[in-house]
């Protein structure tokens, strides 16, 4: 024991003792005062057992809750993860339109990927489909084909054909209307009756 700095006299290391029983005895205050003993003599700390004990279970206690807030925030951030995915896909939202959902989210607070597509998707409609042109029109025209005439085997004639003697490929094509017509019976519009 070291000695003390300052002489006492017996009345004030009796109040002192009785001072000193009291913190360590006193529940609100024996962990602190173990602990300022251990700073000083840690030899006589050690007559603080279940305060030493207790620490060493508050650290275990606080290195496993530690763990099962990692755990948590693990599963929060692959959900989180899984449901931006499960939205990129359904959706087909490309980089740009992710983005544009993240700043949603991070404008209006909240953490729902669905929920911020949905505000997306309300305020950037897709094309409707009914106003769209064909695809020919849209995508710079097609290639137009003129009408053409049947031949004389029933097979519609190249255009080319058609071009090269016109009065032939029409009388072709009268004849093969009337010799239908002829095949078929009338309708009761034309029989005479």
């Amino acid at each position: 024991m070291t000695q003390p700095i300052v002489k006492l006299s017996p009345a004030d290391m009796d109040r002192l003792s009785q001072l000193a029983y009291r913190l360590a005895h006193n529940d609100q205050t024996r962990r602190e005062f173990a602990e300022l003993v251990g700073k000083v003599d840690p030899q006589t700390a050690k007559a603080f057992p279940e305060v030493a004990l207790e620490k060493k279970f508050e650290a275990f206690k606080k290195g496993i809750e530690d763990e099962r807030l990692q755990e948590k925030m693990q599963r929060a951030q692959y959900a989180r993860q899984h449901q931006k995915s499960t939205v990129i896909t359904k959706r087909g939202f490309n980089p740009d339109q992710v983005k544009a959902v993240e700043d949603l989210m991070t404008h209006y607070g909240i953490s729902d990927y669905e929920a911020a597509a949905d505000i997306y998707a309300q305020r950037n409609p897709g094309e409707d489909p009914a106003l769209k042109p064909p695809p020919e029109i849209e995508h710079g025209g097609s290639t137009w084909e003129f009408p053409t005439v049947p031949g004389k085997d029933g097979k519609m004639l190249a255009f080319e054909d058609f071009r090269k003697d016109p009065s032939k490929a029409s009388r072709n094509a009268a004849f093969q209307v009337i010799t239908e017509f002829k095949r078929n019976r009338l309708p009761a519009a034309f029989s005479r009756s």
